[in-house]
């Protein structure tokens, strides 16, 4: 079974860092009757501007996977959650907390997620 659908989910709330749960930062919703097999994923990290951190990129990579073996599945839109914003890119904030040697997987990370997305 894929992810729950984040239906009646309850209005976005402001955290920061360990406060904010992983599935709270990205909603999935699946749409049903002519919308059938399109799932939304919405990204919801206002405190960060919906910047991408390591555990939004792992949340991400197995929605996505999950996603990916749904024969169900056609169509996957990525939208925001926070009015204003997208997406920031990378959490520079938790990047610069990183070690060196976590950066390079860090990035290919969110380079295979995106590419997973696209595919």
């Amino acid at each position: 079974p894929g992810p729950a659908p984040a239906v009646g989910a309850p209005a976005p709330r402001r955290g920061y860092g360990s406060e904010v749960k992983s599935e709270d930062e990205l909603r999935v919703r699946q749409l049903d009757e002519e919308n059938r097999g399109i799932v939304v994923l919405g990204i919801n990290r206002a405190y960060g501007r919906n910047s991408l951190s390591k555990n939004l990129i792992k949340t991400l990579s197995k929605t996505v996977d999950a996603l990916k073996s749904d024969k169900k599945v056609r169509t996957i839109i990525i939208r925001s959650e926070v009015p204003g914003i997208f997406c920031a890119g990378a959490d520079l904030k938790e990047r610069a907390k990183m070690h060196s040697s976590e950066v390079g997987p860090f990035v290919s990370k969110i380079r295979a997620v995106i590419n997973d997305i696209v595919d």
